[in-house]
C-alpha cells in the first residue's frame, strides 16, 4: 500500500530541531517524510544539487514549508533562496502546500510592509530583508495554499494534525474509488489516534522497540536542560556529541574547549562564549557531564527520574566593564540577553 509523501522545506540549522518534530509526527502517521537531511532526496551527478530537491516534490503528495528568521542558501538559479524555490516549485505543480511562519516573524513583517520604503530600517527578527520580501509574494497567492504562525514544534503539529484531517475529509467525499477511500479511512483513524499511540508506546517502553526507543528518545531530559541554560526557546535535538557541538556553534557561537590545560572539569566537555551585554563583555562556560554519552559519542537513554540536575550547568565566568553602548551600537540580535 502507498503512503503519503510529505516534503519538509525549510532552512536548516535553525529550525533543525523543528524539522525532527515534524519527522516524527509524520511517521507517526504511516506517512513518509522526504527530508535531504535523512537521504530521502536521490542525487545525481548531472545536474546541481537542489535540482534533484526541486524534482523530488513532483513525487510527493504534500509540502510543507516553514519559513523563520533565516534567508538560508541562494539558489545557483533564481533570486530567491533555496528553501524558497521549494515552495514556489511546489506552488507551480499544484501540490497541497501548507506554510508555516514563526510568529516572531510574523508579527515583524506588520513593521516592515509600514517601513520597507524607508532607507536604513534594521529588523531583528530576520537576518536578510528578503525573507519578508517573499513573504508579500506569499500573501499575493491564488487560494488554497492556507497560511499559518507557529512558535513551537507542538503548535505546528497540532495545526497539521487538523488540516491533514481535513484534507483527507474531503477526498473521502470527492472519491467514489473503495480502495481509495479504505486507504482515506485508515489514514484518517491514525489521525484521530495519535495521542493512544503515544500512551501504548510508553507502556510498551519495557519491550526494547527500536521504533519505541526513538520516539521515547526525543523526552531526553538534556534536551530541556541544555535548552534551559542556553535561553533557546525553541526544542533541541541531537543524537551524538558532535551533533550537539554543531549545534552549540551554529546556533548559539559556543567553541568547544579542547585544550587540557583550559578545561576546568575533566568530567565534562565544555564550551564557551563571549558576548556584548548591555555595557559589558561576558563570557560563559557551558558544562556537559561526559558520562551521558557512550564511549562513541552516542547519546546515552535517561529517564527524568534518573537525571540529575548537575549534569548540564552555565556559569558567567568573567565580566569586563565596556565603553557605554551608544544608541547606534549594533549588537547580534542571534544572542538572547
Amino acid at each position: 500500500m502507498a503512503r503519503p509523501r510529505v516534503f519538509v522545506s525549510s532552512t536548516y540549522y535553525d529550525l533543525k530541531a523543528i524539522r525532527e518534530d515534524i519527522d516524527r509526527f509524520i511517521s507517526s502517521l504511516g506517512y513518509e517524510p522526504v527530508r535531504h537531511e535523512r537521504g530521502h532526496i536521490s542525487y545525481g551527478r548531472e545536474e546541481k544539487p537542489e535540482a534533484y530537491a526541486y524534482k523530488e516534490i513532483e513525487f510527493c503528495d504534500v509540502v510543507v514549508s516553514i519559513i523563520g528568521g533565516k534567508y538560508g542558501t541562494s539558489s545557483a538559479d533564481s533570486i530567491y533562496s533555496i528553501s524558497q524555490t521549494e515552495l514556489k516549485k511546489a506552488i507551480e505543480l499544484g501540490k497541497q502546500v501548507y506554510i508555516f511562519v514563526e510568529t516572531g516573524v510574523l508579527s515583524e513583517f506588520k513593521y516592515y510592509q509600514l517601513n520597507k520604503e524607508v532607507t536604513g530600517v534594521k529588523y531583528s527578527a530576520v537576518n536578510d530583508q528578503k525573507v519578508y520580501s517573499f513573504l508579500e509574494e506569499i500573501y499575493a497567492l491564488p487560494k488554497g495554499n492556507p497560511i499559518f504562525s507557529f512558535e513551537t514544534g507542538l503548535d505546528l503539529t497540532t495545526i497539521l494534525r487538523e488540516q491533514l484531517a481535513g484534507l483527507f475529509q474531503r477526498l473521502l467525499a470527492e472519491d467514489a474509488n473503495k480502495s481509495q477511500t479504505s486507504l482515506i479511512q485508515e489514514l484518517q483513524r491514525n489521525l484521530q489516534t495519535v495521542d493512544q499511540l503515544v500512551k501504548f508506546l510508553t507502556e510498551e517502553k519495557s519491550k526494547g522497540d527500536k521504533a519505541i526507543q526513538e520516539i521515547l528518545f526525543s523526552n531526553h531530559p538534556i534536551f530541556d536542560s541544555i535548552r534551559t541554560a542556553t535561553r533557546n526557546k525553541y526544542r533541541i535535538y541531537f543524537t551524538n556529541i558532535n551533533e550537539l557541538d554543531e549545534w552549540l556553534d551554529a546556533a548559539r557561537s559556543f567553541e568547544r574547549v579542547t585544550d587540557e590545560d583550559l578545561i576546568t572539569d575533566p568530567d565534562f566537555f565544555e564550551w564557551s562564549r563571549t558576548y556584548p551585554n548591555q555595557n559589558a563583555k561576558e563570557t560563559q562556560i557551558l558544562w556537559v557531564y561526559k558520562d551521558l554519552f557512550d564511549e562513541n559519542g552516542n547519546l546515552i537513554s535517561y529517564t527524568k527520574s534518573e537525571w540529575k540536575d548537575n549534569w548540564v550547568k552555565l556559569e558567567r565566568k568573567e565580566l569586563k566593564i565596556l565603553k557605554k553602548p551608544s544608541a547606534f551600537d549594533d549588537f547580534d540580535d542571534d544572542i538572547p540577553f
